[in-house]
């Protein structure tokens, strides 16, 4: 009983340290029609994590997380902007900048924009001007996603559904 206060202020000052040493915070969270949408900015990234790219260097290693009530997530990098899905765990989503073509090719499979996508991306860009963020890819343009399969043999068994 005697060290029982310093006991809760040591617990405290731990508790804070470990929050304030993660690499990722919450900037925004609000409820929406679609569930509870949470945007984060994510610092310091793995090379495992982060999806390589020519035009990314050392010092761009920093993107913007946005989850959908555990559903969806939207990663925005300085180059591009990706989707993932928990009813399609296997694939990626791109967005596309441009016209989709009207006949469907058989490599490359397309999916438009859809209203879910446009509130996220729009708020998105909002974000991205307040932290000055000006290198960042805009969803400005873009007509719908491309699909890239990740995972051909199906979702590991033991991962987590997150961005990578």
């Amino acid at each position: 009983m005697k060290y029982t206060r310093i006991k809760i202020l040591l617990l405290c000052f731990t508790s804070i340290v470990i929050a304030c040493s993660t690499k990722k915070g919450l900037i925004k969270r609000e409820k929406t029609e679609f569930g509870t949408v949470k945007y984060y900015v994510q610092t310091e990234l793995k090379k495992d994590n982060y999806l390589e790219s020519a035009s990314n260097t050392l010092n761009d290693q920093k993107r913007i997380v946005i989850k959908v009530a555990d559903s969806v997530f939207y990663s925005l990098y300085s180059d591009e902007i990706n989707k993932l899905t928990n009813k399609d765990q296997n694939s990626v989503y791109q967005l596309f900048y441009g016209e989709i073509p009207k006949e469907a090719d058989a490599q490359i499979a397309y999916q438009k924009i859809s209203e879910l996508d446009s509130l996220v991306l729009t708020k998105s860009n909002k974000i991205l001007d307040s932290l000055s963020w000006n290198n960042f890819k805009r969803w400005n343009g873009a007509t719908g996603f491309v699909i890239e399969v990740i995972y051909y043999h199906g979702f590991p068994k033991n991962k987590k559904f997150k961005p990578y």
